[in-house]
Parts: structure tokens; C-alpha cells; sequence
């Protein structure tokens, strides 16, 4: 049976928690909360926003939504913003999912599902295979221009290894995409405390306690760059605080897991200092992006030295260059 958030059976305690942070999300937070309400699921699930003392309206549309389907949708409004004092899905978010749920999803407040089934979907294969402790999936980008483009990070739906999700960072499993089993979302050793952000962290940690798994399908539009998201305040910011977290908390990561990934830790520092060189071209990310290349084999130390000097001889014209070659001859 498939229930909708009209049938009195999602009354019921729930098995899936959805967990979103808000700030300053009004043109979108109604959007992102149709796609959640929307779900057909046979099984009851609930909603959870956390609203960070937004200055718009985003709290009234929460509020609006909440009072339409409070058998649903938990709404946690501050009156001060916690953004800065706290790590809000460990200190707000996750304390507030509820006993009975088994796996908790994620839809930032800017953010948003576009297939009715997928919580559905990524529910059944994690039921069906206890040891599949994260899914993730397809998404489309929709860029600030308003262009959309399709994200899909592999070609076809499989099983990913650990060493591909540390490899290629946080934005490889886009957060929109995410759900985790509940076991791992409560499990906090250090260095995801470290971590100035929750959803990487956590991708690493499921991986390491379990298998992920990718569906190739796109059920959710992620927006890239957006306003008052976390990707248009750090793309093109020349501050390092959290280039220099990241760093941090993955070498605590690497003594957390005795060293056992340690070629893909170095490996994903490396590109984090290339992709910081490709902004500001100076030499200490440079230096960086080398120290972590030379503890790896021979080829890719090799490619990591080609690109610094790509980018170190065109300069700016190289990221034009470069994102065209990825455009047209990596797809």
C-alpha cells in the first residue's frame, strides 16, 4: 500500500525522518516543502525544519505548511541565528527525529525532490539490504542564470566503494539526494565534530560503516550557487577557513580509520588545493596541492603536476579551457 500524506495511516510514528535547515529561503522553501509532502510512501514519514532565525519570510511559509500538515511537517524555529555557535544537524536537527524512524533524509531549504517515489525507492533497497547504510542519486543543477544541467556522478545505478566517496568530495553525493540509516546520522566521532559542514563527514562515515549505493535516476534539483547557500558563499571566496577545516578534520578521519584510506584522503587534498590554486594562483596553494600529490603513485602525482603547470602558465584563461574540456570530452 502506498500512503499519501492525506491517508490517516501516516498518522502513525515514522520509519524515514526528513531533515531541512533553512535560512533566508522564501523564494524556495514552499517548493522544497510540495516536493517532500508529495511523497507516496508505505510507510509514514515526517518532516523537520529547522528554521535559523531567518530576516524574510521564511519562517511564516514554514509556519503556513506546518499548520496544513502538522501530522508532518515539525517545524524548529530559533530567535537567534545559531549558524556560527553550533553544528545545527548534531545540536538541533537529528535530536528532534523521532525514536521509531530508521533513516533520515535530507532536502536543504533550497533545495528540492522531484519524483513522488523516490523517498520510496531508496527506502525499499536499504530495507531489503541492512548492510547499505546511504543512497544517493541523480540530480539536475540548476545554476544562478536559471540554466539547468544534469548532475549524474556515475552511469548507471551500482554500488560505490569508499575510496571513490572520499575521493571525490562532499558535492560528489549531492545533499538533496541523501538518506542515511539512522544509525550512522547519530554517530558522531570527532572529526565530524571538527567538520564546519555535516553532509560530507557523514557521506565518509556511511561509507566506511556499510555500502552506498547510487541510483542513476534524477529525483531531486539541487541549486548550485543559490542565494544564501552554502556553495555561492564559498565558491569563489578567497578566505581558506574552510579549505583549512577540511583539511583538518580528514586527517583526524585518517587516524579515526588507521590510516586505511589514506591514498584517497591525500588524493581529494590534493585536487582541494588544485581547485584553490585555480582560484588565486598563489603559491602556497600551489605547495599544498604538491605536498599531498607526492605522496601519491606515479601517475596521478604525474597528472597533478601537468594541471599545476596548465593552470600556472594560462592563468585565468586556463579555468575557461579547462571547464570546456570537461564539458565536452569528460561527459
Amino acid at each position: 500500500m502506498i500512503l499519501t500524506h492525506t491517508d490517516n495511516e501516516s498518522k502513525k510514528m515514522p520509519i524515514v525522518s526528513v531533515c531541512c535547515l533553512a535560512y533566508n529561503h522564501e523564494k524556495t522553501i514552499g517548493q522544497t516543502i510540495k516536493g517532500v509532502i508529495s511523497q507516496k510512501t508505505s510507510f509514514p514519514f515526517e518532516f523537520i525544519i529547522h528554521d535559523d532565525a531567518s530576516t524574510d519570510n521564511t519562517a511564516a511559509i514554514i509556519k503556513e505548511y506546518a499548520e496544513k500538515y502538522p501530522d508532518i511537517i515539525k517545524p524548529i524555529f530559533q530567535k537567534e541565528n545559531k549558524y556560527f555557535t553550533c553544528n545545527l544537524a548534531k545540536k538541533y536537527l537529528f535530536p528532534n527525529v523521532s525514536s521509531t524512524s530508521e533513516y533520515i533524509a535530507i532536502c536543504e531549504g533550497d533545495d528540492y525532490w522531484t519524483d513522488e517515489n523516490k523517498l520510496q525507492m531508496q527506502f525499499e533497497i536499504m530495507k531489503q539490504n541492512p548492510d547499505i547504510t546511504m543512497t544517493f542519486h541523480a540530480v539536475n543543477q540548476l545554476n544562478p542564470n536559471g540554466e539547468m544541467s544534469v548532475y549524474r556522478p556515475l552511469k548507471k545505478s551500482k554500488f560505490v566503494d569508499t575510496e571513490t566517496i572520499i575521493k571525490r568530495g562532499g558535492m560528489f553525493c549531492p545533499s538533496v539526494s541523501l538518506v542515511f540509516r539512522r544509525d550512522v546520522a547519530d554517530d558522531w566521532p570527532d572529526f565530524r565534530l571538527t567538520a564546519d559542514v555535516y553532509d560530507y563527514p557523514a557521506q565518509i562515515l556511511a561509507a566506511v560503516s556499510g555500502k552506498v549505493y547510487y541510483f542513476d535516476k534524477i529525483m531531486g534539483v539541487y541549486r548550485f550557487g543559490g542565494e544564501n547557500s552554502w556553495t555561492a558563499e564559498h565558491s569563489d571566496t578567497p578566505d581558506r577557513t574552510h579549505t583549512n577545516n577540511e583539511v583538518a578534520w580528514l586527517n583526524e578521519f585518517n587516524g579515526y580509520s588507521g590510516e586505511k584510506y589514506s591514498y584517497a584522503v591525500n588524493y581529494h587534498l590534493a585536487h582541494l588545493w588544485l581547485c584553490e590554486y585555480k582560484k588565486s594562483f598563489d603559491k602556497n596553494a600551489k605547495t599544498e596541492c604538491l605536498h599531498y600529490a607526492l605522496r601519491l603513485k606515479f601517475f596521478d602525482k604525474l597528472i597533478f603536476k601537468l594541471l599545476i603547470i596548465f593552470f600556472a602558465l594560462l592563468g585565468k584563461k586556463a579555468n575557461k579551457i579547462w571547464c570546456f574540456i570537461k564539458k565536452h570530452l569528460f561527459k
